[in-house]
């Protein structure tokens, strides 16, 4: 095994040849995005919030709230009757454009909050207890669960594979938690979790199986580094127990739990199978 990052390549290779990645597997079926990306685009001609738009059709919207955006709809039609053709096509292509320009935006700010939790397991790992004002706030929620939950760390992004389902992956987190109940969910001290660091909002199913796709390549081959060497592998008959996504786009982000691992597993082998018969460009 060797991953191949050197020209930003992502690439996962056994044996020289190239693995299906993880992560492109997971996108395979669509996120939750659509009504999102919709409301950035009604933004644009004045909407206030595109959740108070069904808010007033179905009539349970506050007088304010309708207050609101009709003025804010009166402001735009407004400028909009003023506008040439030229202005009002870039005012269309800004509509068009507005979810992948936010993304944009975000994407930086997510790779650095990335960074710190993944700053913050090292440090961890290392025994060195920092206190939380040592790390970016947005991320303190999840210092204090790991803090009280964690039992042990037992990886930092490590890579990972499956010869038997040639599949490759960098998983995030690997932790034994102790006795309790996380999500309405009893763990039992010891139980192995897979973690996954997400700029969403909120966890999605999707996400789940992502991390399931991983606990099928740890448990195959254990974690390596990116040149194939062992860094770590699960002890005799020892399974993950648990998958765990930690949603930083939240306010508060807070670990979810979900413990369906079995159930997951097929559901990611089940999207692997979509993702073979995509044509290929």
């Amino acid at each position: 095994y060797k991953y191949l990052d050197e020209k930003g390549q992502h690439l996962h290779t056994l044996n020289g040849q190239p693995l299906y990645g993880t992560s492109s597997v997971a996108d395979v079926l669509a996120k939750p995005l659509t009504w999102w990306a919709s409301g950035l685009a009604v933004k644009q001609f004045g909407v206030t919030d595109g959740k108070v738009l069904t808010l007033i059709k179905n009539k349970k919207a506050t007088p304010e709230q309708e207050d609101e955006m009709m003025m804010s709809l009166a402001k735009s039609q407004s400028e909009i009757k003023e506008m040439d053709l030229k202005e009002y096509f870039k005012l269309c292509d800004g509509a068009y454009r507005a979810h992948t320009t936010v993304l944009k935006e975000k994407a930086q700010e997510g790779t650095d909050l990335h960074a710190e939790l993944e700053r913050f397991v090292k440090d961890e790992m290392k025994n060195e207890n920092r206190l939380p004002e040592a790390y970016h706030e947005r991320i303190h929620p999840f210092i204090d669960w790991a803090r009280k939950y964690v039992k042990r760390y037992l990886w930092s992004e490590v890579n990972c594979y499956s010869e038997v389902h040639w599949v490759g992956g960098i998983s995030d987190l690997g932790v034994g938690l102790r006795n309790c109940t996380l999500s309405g969910v009893d763990l039992k001290d010891g139980t192995i979790a897979i973690v996954d660091f997400k700029s969403s909002k909120e966890a999605y199913l999707s996400q789940f199986w992502q991390c399931c796709g991983y606990a099928l390549q740890v448990e195959e081959n254990g974690g390596l580094d990116k040149d194939g060497n062992q860094t770590f592998k699960l002890g005799e008959g020892e399974k993950i127990g648990a998958t765990i996504i930690v949603p930083f786009g939240m306010e508060r982000p807070y670990p979810q739990v979900n413990i369906d691992v079995e159930g997951g597993k097929q559901a990611f082998l089940s999207e692997l199978f979509l993702y073979k018969r995509l044509p290929k460009s």
